[in-house]
């Protein structure tokens, strides 16, 4: 439309002539470029790929999509990315490429992200092959999904390392200030349980800091805070919390101990991590409220310090930088307002230091601070995701050699069946 208008613009600058042959002009055109784009887009995106996600787990602002050349963030401007934002809304992002080598009338050309409420919608689409490709965490949806539709093959994907699913505590609140309140809460969800219970064949590991125990950098010599209710009891109760007129709910000074804990809207884990965590602690005494958010929501809560705890996943790289964006009180993923003078202090010793051994054992000493406050309660390491992929419709899916090989290619590498997309 744009350029439409420039023409037209510059057509009445060289032949000026009466306004109202400018409008004609205009309108005809319009009307022209409205015809034309109906047929374009038909056949633009016949050559689609659909990709289906929920709104609990994604936040198109901060969605970032691989290319061939490489990996781009789909809200931003410029940055040299090869395609363009063809349309977006609340629920659904529609790019387009146009600046890639080698792009065929055999490979997709349209990527379209659409968000789910629930994943048993997302699950719903597979079936009816509304989506051509989804990610789903738990592996009892993907099983049912594949079962259900021949077309889709479920890849078993390894997690990315220390991919940890954890609480985050609001450590500003005044009923989590206290570090050992925050213990307290930990020894009272059951881990384990949650692991045999939720996921499937226990593929899991129960986490004690942010790193699994793969990792070079992980301390073994942490506490686990496995289930121990009496322990979390004696310590709600040595910090003055009784339950006072024996309706069930700790209290002090007047105060019933009501806990709101924010889970990602619509994943089947998280609402059954919820579920359990809500009935662990009632055991204790502690009202939990389990709330589903968009992961917009989430985010903005998280980032304005809205929320008491939050259920969510949180990826730590092998580094000090990693450690130092959630944990040190100038981090920029540091949601929950933890501060520790030990931690940042080893967070500065680490900078000055020069020996790779004195190096690594400051990042595990501050595993072990952080350990010992308990900021958040580390649950678990899933082992595995799976991908679902409409292998009928598509061909060179994953790469089968090199350092990458079985992880999904970029969706423009992908090949249709039938070279018309359809």
């Amino acid at each position: 439309m744009d350029k439409i208008v420039s023409q037209v613009y510059s057509l009445q600058k060289e032949t000026p002539g009466s306004f109202l042959k400018f409008c004609v002009i205009l309108l005809v055109l319009i009307v022209m470029d409205g015809q034309l784009t109906g047929q374009d887009r038909a056949s633009q995106f016949q050559r689609q790929v659909i990709v289906g996600d929920l709104v609990g787990r994604t936040d198109l602002r901060d969605l970032r999509i691989e290319t061939s050349q490489g990996s781009f963030p789909i809200m931003s401007h410029g940055n040299g990315k090869p395609f363009v934002v063809f349309s977006r809304s609340s629920n659904e992002v529609v790019l387009q490429f146009y600046s890639l080598r080698g792009l065929t009338d055999a490979n997709p050309n349209t990527i379209i992200i659409r968000l789910y409420e629930t994943e048993r919608a997302l699950i719903s689409a597979l079936i009816l092959d509304e989506v051509d490709f989804a990610v789903l965490e738990n592996e009892v949806s993907a099983i049912e999904a594949s079962k259900s539709n021949s077309h889709f093959l479920p890849l078993p994907v390894q997690m990315t390392p220390n991919t940890v699913k954890l609480v985050a505590y609001n450590n500003r609140h005044p009923l989590l200030r206290s570090s050992k309140i925050r213990k307290a809460i930990s020894y009272g969800i059951d881990h384990g349980y949650i692991i045999k219970k939720i996921i499937l064949g226990g593929k899991a590991n129960i986490a004690r800091g942010p790193f699994d125990d793969d990792s070079p950098l992980y301390n073994s010599g942490m506490k686990s805070y496995r289930y121990n209710p009496k322990m979390a009891l004696q310590i709600l109760a040595e910090e003055g919390w009784r339950d006072s007129n024996r309706d069930g709910v700790l209290d002090k000074n007047g105060e019933p101990f009501v806990l709101n804990l924010y889970y990602q809207k619509g994943l089947r884990i998280d609402v059954a991590v919820s579920r359990i965590i809500k009935i662990n602690l009632i055991k204790l005494g502690i009202d939990v409220r389990p709330k589903p958010l968009a992961k917009s929501e989430m985010n903005d809560r998280l980032a304005s310090g809205a929320f008491e705890a939050v259920l969510l996943d949180h990826t730590f790289e092998n580094n000090i930088e990693s450690l130092s964006d959630f944990l040190s009180e100038h981090g920029a993923m540091n949601y929950t307002g933890y501060r520790s003078a030990t931690v940042e202090n080893y967070i500065r010793f680490y900078h000055e230091a020069t020996d790779p051994k004195r190096k690594k054992t400051l990042i595990k000493g501050i595993q072990s601070v952080v350990n010992e406050d308990q900021p958040v309660s580390f649950l678990y390491f899933k082992w595995l995701t799976h991908d679902l992929v409409n292998v009928e419709k598509f061909q060179n899916i994953r790469y089968t050699e090199g350092p990458r090989r079985g992880s999904i290619r970029p969706f423009e590498e992908w090949i249709f069946r039938q070279t018309d997309g359809r």
